[in-house]
């Protein structure tokens, strides 16, 4: 059986301009909305996002976290033609300091590390 879950994308940037390039926006939502991507969380560091042990890297303004159904949807809409041709248009307006793509967990027993970690 099949046990993984959703992904998730959790993005961390600055931006470089006042606004996004509108053409980001339109180039990428198709790829989004057919990879089944959902916005689960963002905004600005010290509105929406707080920080509560360690460190953003320097001039972080915002953080999102996006969820799709499974990790193979992420990976699709990510190496898609349509989001591929959209990132040219982000790099111009957003300093992205880190993408990350992470597996959700599903049904798995917590390991030793992280019930030790949660006691």
């Amino acid at each position: 059986m099949d046990n993984r879950g959703e992904a998730y994308i959790v993005a961390c940037g600055t931006m470089l301009e006042s606004e996004a390039d509108p053409e980001y926006s339109k180039r990428a939502a198709e790829p989004a909305a057919e990879a089944g991507l959902t916005l689960i969380a963002g905004g600005p560091v010290g509105d929406k996002v707080e920080v509560l042990e360690g460190a953003l890297p320097e001039g972080t303004q915002f953080m999102a976290i996006e969820r799709f159904p499974s990790m193979e949807a992420l990976q699709s809409f990510w190496h898609s033609e349509g989001y591929q041709s959209a990132i040219p248009f982000r790099r111009e307006s957003v300093k992205m300091h880190f993408i990350v793509a992470l597996e959700g967990v599903v049904g798995e027993e917590p390991t030793a590390e992280l019930k030790q970690a949660q006691d």
